[in-house]
């Protein structure tokens, strides 16, 4: 939660339910691995037992695919969407080979000199520019990670998974966010995701790695702001 308390406000005075992945963060690992249609389901579940209704959706990396699997198997309770450094699934532009290699291994949420070495390889953008920078979020993602069993269960999950067959079908207008040195989600995928989504606006961020969201607040946070407010 620390670290998305600076997007939290750039975006300005608004309500926000953050709800962590089954197996990640603090929530509880599941006893098999879930689909993403079926994580997306479990998040529609806990809008409802909170009572709320319609909602806009911002998805983030991995989150991105359960907002894409929302929009498509929930769309009235759908407004808009944000699409943060995600992608369709397959078939799909791949990362970076040293970043697919850092990708496999859970181990830099648990010792502080592979998560050194490995984040700027991930995350690119600021983060890999910026000793600070880079600190601060290694605190963070030591302080809560997830635990190997549901790291797993969540890249069970993402690997067969495709929206290429629906995507074009989903209808809430959408923001595509974009970094331009993201090492994980490169240009080409959110350049397909805003060609596929009928109502989508891409927007290429300058600079901007995979932890845009957590590094470059005061860039992102206003032109999310804008399009939710638009």
């Amino acid at each position: 939660m620390d670290s998305w308390g600076p997007l939290l406000d750039a975006i300005g005075d608004r309500d926000v339910i953050m709800i962590d992945t089954p197996g990640m963060g603090r929530s509880e690992v599941p006893r098999r691995p879930m689909s993403i249609g079926a994580i997306a389901d479990t998040f529609a579940a806990a809008l409802s037992e909170l009572d709320v209704d319609r909602v806009d959706v911002l998805g983030y990396s991995h989150g991105g695919t359960v907002a894409q699997e929302f929009a498509h198997r929930h769309p009235g309770r759908l407004r808009r969407m944000v699409l943060v450094a995600t992608v369709a699934g397959v078939p799909w532009l791949p990362p970076r080979f040293t970043a697919q290699r850092a990708l496999l291994s859970t181990r830099r949420y648990h010792s502080k000199a592979v998560a050194a070495r490995d984040i700027p390889i991930l995350a690119g953008g600021r983060t890999a520019r910026d000793a600070e920078v880079l600190d601060a979020i290694l605190a963070d993602r030591q302080a809560h990670p997830p635990s190997k069993t549901g790291y797993r269960y969540l890249q069970i999950a993402v690997m067969p998974w495709s929206s290429h067959p629906w995507l074009h079908r989903i209808q809430c207008r959408t923001l595509v966010l974009q970094g331009d040195d993201d090492p994980v989600v490169r240009v080409a995928n959110g350049r397909l995701l805003a060609a596929r989504i009928r109502n989508a606006r891409l927007e290429i961020v300058g600079g901007a790695g995979h932890m845009m969201l957590f590094d470059e607040p005061d860039r992102v946070g206003p032109l999310i702001a804008e399009f939710l407010g638009d």
